[in-house]
């Protein structure tokens, strides 16, 4: 039985390949999304789960209250030692501090010294770390790891540098400043978890060095990337922890932090918590998950509606099984399986499409996401359910609707359309695809038109032509001055500034201070720039009122923002000029007050910006360029730079390109959505083909009776118009206030952003109009244009 009836059902599908077809690409390609957005999602739902004590694993957190409560993933350095000592419910504690960007050296006699370039790979970490994570040894030994200057290496990286896993004992140099000894080599890193670090230099390579021990003591400030991980012992909570802190902060309380306090994040919670983790939303996760379900409902529905459509003109083919002994649960189970097989052949399009898409997919979520071929339990349990589930909701329906024909009305072809769904029924089903497909749009315009806005607001600084080179090693005044001043002399480079960062920046130093005649620090914070005197040329940031700095190596003088006066309750920037700030016991005078800049991305307010000159703190070279020279001249610079620093790599990269970086979760998600809409539009469009074609057979004998009594074309065409445009602008009004309210919360994320006007609406119901018109427009016209003889000759 189940063989005869899918041979009828092969012989149907080739007979019918356009209906065929279309139905396979509309499911194959819902099916590819939904494989893709699963294995997306359970990836993140995943993320550091397989540690054996993840359960009771948790992230110490630091929280600053002032004008706005801050919170962030990182502590003081003394953490680690402070929660040993005074907590035995905690079973284990480690510190870990992330280096941004490491240069790696190997040696060997008699040949070139081979370098490498690593960034976000480097971490100090205390060996309790190693008990609190699941990270197992497969070579060397813990004990090692004790001793100063020594380094635990993944199998990846021991495999970049030596060619082989084989590496215990072997050395190398780290910034040119220290040389390490690997004593253990890591299994490689899961994909699955935050804790990336591939290089993992011991924490008594810190506590052994004398300039890092006022540091390492310090309660008074946060170095990015600085954290410290704790296991809970049995049978204690989170909360108990919670509780203890109240009397930890007040013994371990500094005057400059009074309004620091600490909390304790489950590990679980900590990669959904944009403070803490990635900042990968929860709620973006299941956002996905529930564009893939909608994308697989618009494909159902397309089913449902071709296979509706095409019912009528198999209405004969019914009748006749009918009249010689088909039942009509025969009938329903033959029709299951024609869906069947299209669902089976959709399933292997999908998968495929899927592989394909997966290498894309990857660059651009940073990820290294696969297809399981062995083992992927869940994987498999869900494209068995996904494709169970499918072939019921597109297949049942109509199936119930064609096993249902009359044997007498099929054979005389009296079939109405009422009986396989009516157009009322179609009309719900295209619409609710439309709206779907218009919420997407909506969101793909919204997006496209802030991160439009981020590429060109005025940031109150110059952006284009500028590149940032590195300043590495240790601070050498007179390396620096020798630098700027031959980088002045290359032709095409038009200034140049030695600086900490430029003006917008993810690294800052965030401070709180006082200005003379006031006793207590203000209780928001400030952000402080160490920059020199030529700064401001370089950024083309301008001066309200005072002067530039007068050139200097060291702290002597200061400039202020206009937000700065602000905060102070000050009428004019004149009127701070001449007064001194206070970050603790020194002060300095206010010389200047610059206008406004961004100091961090849209999503940030402007804060308060101090700047002075401090060339110990100098880490950044910038040169604002000609462009139409800037190739040579950075050949030029080039060179110059890498005759001071021989032992280090050059780099140099465009200030806007770094700014871009700001956005890099937004770009990925307006990609996700103009991905997520034109296939969502794709399969609409495919519906309203299908509701097209329906409309077509049902109006055949009205269209010819028109004709013959002098219906013109174009009345003809909006016969079928009108009722496309009704259903598009339904849909438009029952989508357009939904989108609307999610792109309002998603562009709440930002201080500076566009305005949700009607231009973004009207733009997304043009669009859906132009393809609605190019989807249906032939099939109208074919039927506009149809002989009316031929429509009629049934009657």
């Amino acid at each position: 039985m189940l063989s005869n009836y899918f041979k009828i059902a092969l012989r149907n599908l080739n007979r019918n390949r356009s209906y065929a077809t279309l139905n396979i690409l509309g499911l194959g390609l819902s099916i590819a999304c939904c494989v893709l957005i699963f294995l997306l999602v359970s990836h993140h739902l995943s993320i550091d789960r397989y540690h054996a004590k993840a359960d009771r694993t948790v992230l110490i957190t630091t929280e600053s209250k002032g004008e706005v409560v801050n919170r962030e993933g990182n502590v003081p350095y003394p953490m680690g030692v402070a929660l040993r000592q005074e907590y035995a419910f905690l079973e284990k504690t480690a510190m870990v501090s992330g280096r941004n960007n490491s240069l790696v050296t190997l040696s060997k006699p008699g040949e070139a010294p081979v370098k490498f370039k690593e960034i976000d790979v480097r971490a100090f970490a205390e060996p309790e770390l190693f008990e609190i994570f699941d990270l197992p040894l497969v070579q060397g030994s813990m004990e090692g790891f004790r001793q100063p200057n020594t380094v635990l290496l993944t199998e990846k990286i021991a495999r970049k540098y030596f060619g082989t896993t084989d590496a215990v004992g072997k050395s190398f140099k780290v910034n040119n400043l220290n040389d390490y000894q690997v004593v253990g080599i890591l299994r490689d890193i899961p994909e699955n978890t935050d804790l990336r670090y591939q290089m993992y230099c011991s924490w008594a390579t810190l506590t052994s060095d004398p300039d890092a021990k006022r540091m390492l003591n310090n309660w008074g400030g946060i170095n990015g990337g600085t954290q410290c991980y704790a296991i809970l012992r049995e049978g204690h909570t989170l909360s108990e922890l919670e509780t203890a802190f109240v009397g930890f902060r007040e013994k371990y309380f500094h005057p400059e932090v009074r309004e620091w306090y600490y909390h304790a994040a489950a590990l679980s919670s900590v990669h959904f918590d944009p403070d803490l983790g990635t900042g990968t939303r929860k709620s973006y996760i299941w956002a996905l998950a529930l564009i893939g379900l909608f994308l697989l409902l618009t494909a159902c529905v397309n089913f449902i509606n071709m296979a509706t459509a095409q019912a009528l003109t198999r209405a004969r083919e019914v009748g006749v099984r009918k009249s010689i002994g088909s039942s009509r649960a025969q009938l329903f189970w033959q029709f299951m399986s024609e869906t069947g097989l299209i669902v089976l052949l959709s399933t292997g399009i999908g998968l495929a499409g899927a592989y394909l898409a997966l290498p894309a997919m990857n660059k651009l979520i940073g990820a290294n996401l696969h297809l399981p071929v062995a083992g992927g339990v869940a994987f498999y349990g869900f494209l068995a359910a996904l494709m169970v589930s499918v072939a019921f909701l597109a297949g049942a329906y109509p199936g119930m609707a064609m096993s249902g024909f009359r044997p007498a009305a099929a054979l005389k072809g009296a079939v109405d359309g009422q009986q396989v769904g009516g157009f009322s029924l179609r009309r719900v089903l295209v619409g609710t695809q439309f709206a779907i497909s218009q919420a997407l749009i909506i969101g793909a315009v919204t997006v496209t038109a802030q991160m439009e806005y981020t590429r060109k607001a005025d940031l109150g600084f110059q952006r284009d032509g500028i590149a940032i080179l590195p300043l590495p090693g240790r601070y050498d005044a007179i390396k620096q001055h020798t630098l700027r001043q031959q980088l002045s002399n290359v032709a095409g480079v038009e200034s140049v500034s030695l600086c900490f960062q430029p003006p917008a920046s993810s690294a800052n130093w965030i401070t709180r201070l006082r200005m003379e005649g006031r006793m207590e620090n203000e209780i928001w914070e400030a952000n402080l720039k160490s920059l020199d005197n030529r700064y401001l040329e370089t950024f083309g940031i301008k001066i309200l009122a005072g002067r530039n700095l007068e050139p200097s190596d060291t702290v002597r003088e200061v400039l202020v923002n206009e937000e700065m006066v602000r905060k102070l309750g000050l009428a004019s920037p004149e009127e701070i000029l001449g007064k001194k700030l206070y970050q603790s016991a020194d002060g300095y005078p206010v010389v200047g007050v610059v206008k406004n800049f961004n100091n961090r991305s849209l999503h940030a307010s402007i804060m308060p910006q101090v700047m002075m000159s401090d060339a110990g703190n100098y880490d950044a070279c910038a040169l604002r360029l000609n462009m139409q020279s800037a190739k040579p001249a950075l050949a030029e610079v080039e060179k110059i730079w890498l005759n001071h620093f021989p032992e280090y790599f050059f780099e140099s990269e465009f200030l806007d390109t770094r700014l871009a970086k700001f956005y890099e979760q937004e770009s990925i998600v307006l990609q996700l959505m103009r991905l997520f809409a034109g296939i969502a539009v794709f399969i609409g469009c495919l519906g309203l083909y299908g509701l097209a074609a329906f409309l077509v057979l049902r109006k055949r004998k009205e269209i010819g009776i028109r004709k013959t009594l002098g219906a013109s074309i174009a009345g003809i065409l909006w016969l079928f118009g009108k009722e496309y445009v009704r259903l598009l602008v339904v849909a438009f009004v029952l989508s357009a206030p939904l989108a609307g309210w999610a792109m309002e919360k998603w562009l709440g994320n930002y201080n500076y952003r566009i305005p949700l006007g009607i231009s973004v609406f009207g733009l997304s119901l043009l669009l859906t109009f132009v393809v609605a018109v190019l989807t249906v427009g032939v099939q109208s016209a074919k039927a506009a244009l149809a002989n009316p003889v031929k429509s009629l000759q049934n009657e």
